[in-house]
């Protein structure tokens, strides 16, 4: 009997360590709470062109990060787009990104949206926390057509 305890032991952590595993891994996405980071101002940040299937930033040049995470929420925090984007230029002093929303979703004329930019992709951050800090926080209303 003594020889079997620590095998039946080992089976008990392991499969408590796989439901701490898939746990982990079924928490939702959208659960997630994106905090306000910096206000920029306007001239640091602009809507240069504006669709209901695309919008295109103008946004200040990053200090030497290649890339950086991009994602448009509205007024719930629901992500209505996202994605990386490169961020740095070198003959400029800003940077364009173009986004387009996600499949079956639409951008709004007055309807309240925020653009946030982070280092870390939201579902791999979501894993550990359900807060996404903004660095750049912008909101912005769309105009009317």
């Amino acid at each position: 009997m003594r020889k079997y305890i620590p095998c039946i032991l080992t089976i008990f952590l392991f499969i408590g360590l796989s439901a701490c595993a898939s746990q982990m891994e079924n928490k939702k996405s959208e659960d997630l709470h994106f905090y306000h980071g910096l206000k920029h101002p306007d001239s640091l940040i602009s809507v240069e062109n504006v669709s209901a299937d695309e919008i295109e930033f103008k946004i200040r040049r990053a200090p030497k990060l290649e890339y950086l995470y991009h994602t448009i929420i509205d007024e719930n925090e629901e992500r209505i787009a996202e994605g990386w984007y490169p961020a740095y230029k070198i003959n400029t002093d800003h940077y364009t990104v173009k986004m387009k929303p996600k499949k079956g979703k639409i951008f709004q004329s007055d309807k309240k949206y925020r653009l946030c930019v982070t280092t870390q992709n939201p579902e791999y951050t979501s894993r550990y926390t359900s807060n996404i800090q903004c660095f750049v926080d912008y909101e912005f209303v769309l105009p009317e057509k």
